[in-house]
């Protein structure tokens, strides 16, 4: 169990002193996914997101519990929490009909649950494996100190000789499956404060790196601004040699500091002011029927050319 801990850590200037180590369910609203789906989703509100919607008062058929097709001698069903986090532990309320422990306590018994960086169950961390012989809870708080993306509940079925306290087949019926964990911090115990430019506050849960950076940092810990002449994420945009100092831009932005050279335009410099055209923004034609007014691309005359002069660029005699 995780507490108030103030720490007080100086890692390039990018630690500070604060109260980390804030247990918050991971799972809520999460993406999810199941092996055997219902084979009818319209006839009855019972899909793999019911198990992450923070609402499980009611745990009867039709209720708030995802219910997974019958038939099937494995059951499957994962929720992918977006990043690799730090967990703690997990709840589990399994479906009861409303009863107390009500009439599936055997679909549940033999559970099993993984923790994982991919999708695979096979790539998996064991982290608990239900052995009640027939009597687990239907409420379950399960101790689970592990990283990973992917929390998986599994269940199987011998399609001969099941013990008794074992149901036929295997089921997913979890009204809420709670991922208690932490973001913005790392470590065992979710202990470091990830470091403060880390994009959205999000590291990486074994090692504190920062999964991305804004805009004008670069770095593992988005410790280093962009040097001159670069900007953007990861500062691999290079300023434009327009503007009026060339390479001489915002680092998050790359708006050119002091506007651009003549004949260019826009924050970047990318682009011709109006009388100018090409991939160099040469000037446009004074022969054009307005004078220097022409296409931005191409450099022909808008609305032909002045007395006397011909051609697409109005530069024939």
């Amino acid at each position: 169990m995780c507490g108030n801990v103030m720490l007080v850590i100086a890692f390039s200037g990018l630690f500070s002193v604060d109260y980390v180590c804030t247990l918050e369910n991971l799972a809520l609203n999460k993406p999810t996914w199941q092996e055997h789906p219902w084979p009818e989703p319209n006839s009855r509100d019972v899909g793999s997101e019911n198990a992450v919607d923070g609402m499980y008062t009611d745990r009867g058929t039709g209720g708030q519990c995802t219910i997974n097709a019958d038939g099937y001698y494995t059951a499957e069903w994962r929720v992918d929490l977006g990043s690799v986090v730090s967990i703690s532990y997990i709840n589990i309320f399994y479906r009861t009909e409303n009863q107390n422990p009500g009439p599936f306590v055997n679909r549940m018994a033999g559970f099993s649950l993984y923790i994982s960086n991919t999708t695979s169950k096979n790539e998996a961390h064991l982290c608990y494996k239900d052995q009640t012989r027939g009597n687990p809870s239907v409420d379950q708080r399960v101790n689970c100190s592990m990283y990973g993306r992917f929390v998986i509940y599994f269940n199987e079925r011998s399609q001969n000789n099941n013990p008794s306290y074992l149901s036929q087949f295997a089921y997913n019926e979890l009204c809420e499956l709670e991922v208690y964990g932490c973001r913005g911090s790392f470590g065992d115990g979710c202990q470091y404060a990830c470091p403060t430019n880390c994009l959205n506050g999000n590291c990486n849960a074994y090692t504190g790196d920062c999964l991305k950076c804004p805009p004008g940092y670069y770095g593992q810990h988005c410790q280093y601004e962009c040097s001159p002449g670069y900007y953007g994420y990861h500062c691999v945009n290079k300023c434009s040699k327009r503007c009026s100092v060339p390479y001489n831009c915002h680092r998050v932005t790359g708006k050119c500091n002091g506007g651009c050279m003549s004949g260019w335009a826009g924050d970047t410099c990318k682009e011709c002011q109006l009388g100018y055209y090409g991939t160099n923004c040469n000037r446009c034609s004074a022969n054009c029927f307005v004078s220097r007014s022409c296409d931005r691309s191409s450099g022909q005359c808008h609305g032909g050319c002045q007395r006397g002069w011909r051609g697409s660029f109005c530069n024939q005699g």
